[in-house]
């Protein structure tokens, strides 16, 4: 089922697509069936916009929905800050404008101390700028004059890379909008609540990984990415 949250309220029918609920075969194709629930709603913002791709996965959603929507496709770096005991489990996210958040579903217990999260966050940060670079070279981001920002990724789990970015945003006052095609539960509340809106094609309520929902979910390489960045013309 095809569902869409936002602070204004509403549901949107979608341009009709072969393939708009997952599994899906690749993040392109997921990408293309969230532009399809977007169009109307994105046809009514003012001012300024662009679609930004969270890298590397998001990229290659975002390229689909910026092509769709005829929106110039940007990214926003950001990086996960993973347990120091297991580097795959996020306890926080930090934005390339260091604004750093915490998971708020873990017990002060479960977490490092503040010195030692604060350094962990400035390790990602570290790499969020590394990325920024390899992405972007010398060109200027294309989300420096823009009113909104539609924010993409691949999906939502945690939602903290999202979360960081959409503070990050609103820190550079910026309208912020976010597009999965599949979240959790506590993903979708959470970001429904820092975004001007949230949209989502599936919110399972038994999720487990956004890699379920696809076919293909190979990693994606930061040269794929430069290639989905390179604009059409």
């Amino acid at each position: 089922m095809m569902i869409f949250f936002s602070m204004m309220g509403g549901f949107l029918d979608g341009i009709f697509r072969p393939k708009d609920e997952g599994p899906w075969h690749n993040r392109y194709e997921a990408g293309r069936a969230l532009a399809s629930i977007l169009a109307e709603y994105v046809a009514s913002f003012d001012g300024k916009g662009v679609v930004l791709g969270l890298p590397r996965g998001g990229v290659i959603v975002g390229q689909a929905v910026a092509n769709d929507l005829k929106l110039p496709l940007d990214f926003r770096a950001v990086k996960k800050v993973g347990h120091p005991l297991q580097p795959e489990f996020a306890i926080g996210a930090v934005d390339i404008s260091g604004v750093s958040v915490k998971n708020p579903s873990l017990e002060v217990y479960e977490l490092p101390s503040e010195d030692d999260f604060s350094r962990m966050v400035e390790r990602a940060l570290e790499q969020a700028r590394e990325m920024d670079r390899e992405l972007r070279g010398d060109s200027e981001p294309k989300y420096a004059n823009a009113d909104w920002c539609l924010v993409v990724d691949d999906g939502a789990a945690t939602g903290l890379t999202l979360l960081a970015v959409a503070r990050g945003l609103k820190s550079e006052n910026k309208k912020v909008h976010i597009a999965v095609p599949v979240t959790s539960v506590q993903a979708k509340e959470m970001l429904s609540n820092e975004s001007d809106s949230f949209h989502a094609i599936e919110v399972p309520a038994h999720f487990m990984a956004v890699s379920q929902f696809y076919i293909d979910f190979a990693p994606v390489t930061t040269q794929e990415a430069k290639v989905a960045l390179m604009p059409n013309d």
